[in-house]
């Protein structure tokens, strides 16, 4: 009993890690230099999003990363990447490949955040998936991402 006490503090650990990363990458978003096209932010952040939701389906982080930027790539760098994401997908699952809807595209400082809901095979209800994006040097790059869903949070 008391080893599942402690792998339990050990995977809300590893979420609480996770969380902490990703929320400062989206606090530091604001740095970058430019915007998602104002006429349609769905036309970048669509693929990309999907691109990252499938490559943590395929367990390959070089495609879910492929898209960051530098401070994204440097606070979920591999390591991190393999001690957080297998905790996350033991909770929700996988991705149910073209279930992402778009919600909405918001404007923060410098930064566009873009906010899915998603279906995951162990997630009865929807999966909240936000994404942010920046521009650096005229090039759109994912500097911000983030999962949400009842149990995730424990709920």
């Amino acid at each position: 009993m008391q080893n599942n006490n402690l792998m339990e503090k050990m995977q809300l650990g590893k979420y609480a890690c996770l969380i902490t990363v990703l929320l400062l990458l989206l606090s530091t978003a604001g740095c970058a230099s430019g915007l998602i096209s104002d006429d349609d932010p769905q036309k970048i952040a669509d693929p990309m999003t999907e691109n990252i939701l499938v490559a943590m389906n395929d367990d390959n982080y070089s495609h879910f990363s492929q898209d960051f930027d530098e401070q994204m790539k440097h606070g979920l760098d591999e390591t991190n990447y393999r001690n957080t994401i297998p905790a996350i997908k033991a909770k929700i699952g996988n991705y149910l490949v073209g279930t992402k809807q778009f919600v909405s595209a918001e404007k923060k400082d410098q930064a566009t955040v873009v906010t899915y809901k998603a279906k995951f095979s162990q997630e009865p209800g929807d999966v909240i998936v936000r994404t942010v994006f920046s521009d650096v040097n005229g090039k759109k790059y994912i500097s911000g991402f983030w999962l949400d869903s009842p149990k995730l949070r424990g709920n």
